[in-house]
């Protein structure tokens, strides 16, 4: 039996159900839509996050014609809390550390750090510190961040053929130099850090000149430039097939045991082999081989609900012009049938939070750089 009960799609309504069969018994999803808000800049790029869950409330960070906000999903609607930038195209990565919120307003090589405090009484974000700038690379995609547990904060970028990181102080106020982790990579990769369970950590990255994905951790308590050797996720599944098993898409979510969970695309653009698939690293190192999740879509991300035992593949499917969705068990891997979250013309590009959500969480995709759609996905 498949994870997921296959589901009937009628036209696309403004609520989804369906039943769900998981480690607790039998769930129901329910997928409902949030009013449209005008942007300026699409809600990339593949690797960020910019929506995070605080004090029970939703929060995201967008840009529009008064430049990048704060916002405060109320209800149906999202309300601006505070303008923290002027760039009107920039693209955020977010990560929420207990009541401070740190931000990376990423606008080419010239990007900002930015830190804020959270107060309940009204709710709101004030900022700490002055903007912290970071002078990135020529050629730079993307870019995002994370913390380790001595309290560094890193970045970690692209080149157009390395992968980098630098690396900033719990006091400081400048970033390090670049420290590579990674040369000749192609000017089309891209790379992601997150926070792994042991404190450390990790980047992963696209190298799509070996046709292959690449991973490298740094732990605690040792110097900042030494890294462990690339790992090479999942390079026994790589086959000889089209132009190979990397891509420069990728998104990660990382469990409390240390799990780590990568939705990315192949290069393989062949009609029954895996083009959306997954790549789990386990809290020992070991990489499974890779997962197929769908064999045509694109930017998915990835969405990791520990307490229901399920992560969520979600990406824009290309066939039907729809943001859509396939599960997974974490205690036995076999994805669901295709679910259809969102759906308008031209759509892409979803974010979600990089937080571990339980049983429901928003997500947001986009019609090119003018209007934002938001989902709520809900469990119960």
């Amino acid at each position: 039996m498949t994870f997921f009960r296959r589901l009937l799609r009628p036209a696309f309504p403004p609520l989804l159900m369906l039943l769900v069969n998981s480690a607790q018994g039998e769930l129901t999803v329910s997928t409902t839509q949030v009013t449209p808000l005008k942007i300026t800049a699409h809600t990339g790029m593949k690797p960020q996050s910019k929506l995070w869950e605080n004090d029970g409330r939703w929060w995201g960070c967008f840009a529009d014609s008064l430049g990048t906000s704060i916002w405060e999903l109320n209800g149906n609607k999202w309300e601006r809390h505070a303008v923290i930038s002027p760039e009107t195209n920039a693209r955020a990565d977010v990560i929420s550390d207990d009541q401070i919120v740190t931000i990376l307003i990423f606008d080419s090589d010239q990007s900002t750090l930015l830190r804020y405090a959270y107060s309940g009484n009204p709710p709101q974000y004030h900022r700490v510190g002055h903007p912290i700038y970071v002078t990135l690379d020529p050629g730079v995609e993307t870019a995002t961040i994370a913390r380790d547990g001595d309290g560094l904060l890193w970045v970690a970028s692209e080149s157009e053929n390395q992968v980098n990181v630098r690396w900033l102080g719990l006091s400081g106020d400048t970033f390090s130099n670049p420290i590579a982790l990674v040369d000749g990579i192609s000017k089309d990769d891209i790379c992601v850090i997150s926070s792994l369970g042991d404190g450390g950590v990790g980047v992963l990255w696209s190298n799509q000149n070996t046709q292959r994905y690449g991973f490298r951790r740094h732990v605690p308590a040792s110097e900042p430039h030494s890294w462990f050797p690339d790992e090479v996720p999942a390079g026994q599944s790589a086959i000889d097939h089209g132009d190979g098993m990397s891509d420069d898409h990728l998104n990660l979510a990382v469990g409390s045991d240390g799990t780590l969970y990568a939705t990315v695309k192949t290069s393989y653009d062949t009609e029954g082999m895996p083009l959306v698939a997954c790549l789990i690293r386990r809290p020992q190192g070991k990489w499974d081989p890779l997962y197929h999740v769908d064999d045509e879509g694109s930017r998915g991300i990835m969405v990791l609900d520990e307490p229901h035992k399920t992560f969520h593949v979600i990406y824009t499917s290309y066939r039907d012009s729809t943001i859509a969705l396939k599960s997974s068990s974490t205690d036995s891997i076999a994805f669901s049938d295709r679910v259809t979250l969102m759906e308008a013309s031209r759509i892409n590009n979803v974010s979600a939070t990089r937080q571990n959500v339980s049983g429901s969480f928003p997500l947001v995709a986009s019609q090119g750089d003018t209007l934002m759609h938001t989902a709520i996905v809900t469990l119960k």
